[in-house]
């Protein structure tokens, strides 16, 4: 996750609503692009969001510090009231279904040793649709040798290497359609999206369509790509979440969004982003990403 949210930025200029100032413009045309259906409540009554609640840290499969050492980090999110760890699985360029199996292992039995939850995560490419899904399933269906599993899964729905949009578009729904018919309809399957009111590379992102088969949406909603000030980041972060519950056509849509880069990250932009995240009604909201956070920054995620 990162990379392919970071290139959307046009030009390096904030998207036209910060400029200008003018949310109500972007909410328009996004729900003029949107031609999916609301999704049905059956995932919402049955899906349990925990894992998804309160304040998170990700951890990406190329931070070997953080893979070095797995109960150091669960350690320093104990530390700092961090209740949830987004560990990657996989993705389409590894050779296992699920990479370093035994240090996944640590991460989820020392997590669950002090009382944090764990969310894995896959980003699929979509270029090889069964391969897709067969990792991010086994990723969700991974087990430790005690017995200890994943809380909860996502799919990371941002790679651009299929160029088609059309078709780009119809892989990213069946795959996450076809995840949830493996995993059934309770299971709390999660959607790492793209910032609707800031990227650009993915016109007509199919978040009506995907809320079919999704319990919660998680934005990248990565502030230091996109504006600066903690006035703008609160207005940019809140109307992420407002943005996509208008396109679901449900105004309470569980929402996670994900703040970053936490290394060009002021503390005073890091507090409007959880403000913002806390004024919208977020299930939580989390902090990309566990290598790059500050000692600061880990005070202000403790106290918020």
């Amino acid at each position: 996750m990162g990379p392919a949210a970071l290139t959307a930025r046009a030009h390096g200029r904030d998207p036209a609503w910060v400029r200008k100032g003018s949310l109500t413009a972007v909410l328009a045309a996004l729900i003029l692009v949107s031609g999916a259906q609301a999704r049905g409540l059956d995932l919402a009554q049955g899906s349990s969001l925990d894992a998804y609640r309160g304040r998170g840290s990700w951890v990406s499969i190329y931070d070997g510090r953080a893979w070095h050492d797995p109960e150091r980090v669960i350690a320093t999110l104990a530390a700092h009231d961090v209740g949830t760890l987004y560990l990657e699985t996989s993705n389409d360029r590894q050779r296992a279904d699920v990479v370093r199996r035994d240090r996944v292992a640590r991460f989820i039995d020392a997590a669950h040793a002090s009382g944090i939850a764990v969310v894995g995560w896959y980003l699929p490419s979509f270029a090889k649709p069964r391969l897709d899904a067969r990792r991010a399933v086994a990723g969700a269906r991974f087990r430790t040798a005690a017995g200890e599993r994943f809380d909860a899964f996502a799919l990371d729905i941002e790679s651009t290497k299929i160029r088609s949009i059309p078709l780009r578009t119809h892989r990213a729904v069946a795959f996450a359609a076809s995840v949830r018919h493996a995993l059934g309809p309770r299971y709390p399957l999660g959607a790492i999206t793209i910032d609707p009111v800031g990227a650009l590379y993915w016109p007509g992102y199919p978040f009506a369509a995907l809320a079919r088969n999704i319990s919660v949406f998680l934005p990248m909603a990565y502030f230091t790509a996109r504006t600066s000030g903690p006035a703008r980041v609160r207005a940019y972060s809140a109307a992420n979440v407002n943005a996509i519950r208008t396109l679901v056509h449900d105004p309470a849509f569980p929402i996670h969004p994900i703040g970053g880069e936490t290394r060009r990250a002021t503390i005073s932009e890091l507090r409007a982003f959880l403000d913002a995240a806390d004024a919208t009604g977020s299930v939580g909201s989390s902090l990309w990403e566990y290598g790059q956070t500050t000692p600061a920054q880990w005070s202000l995620l403790a106290s918020h």
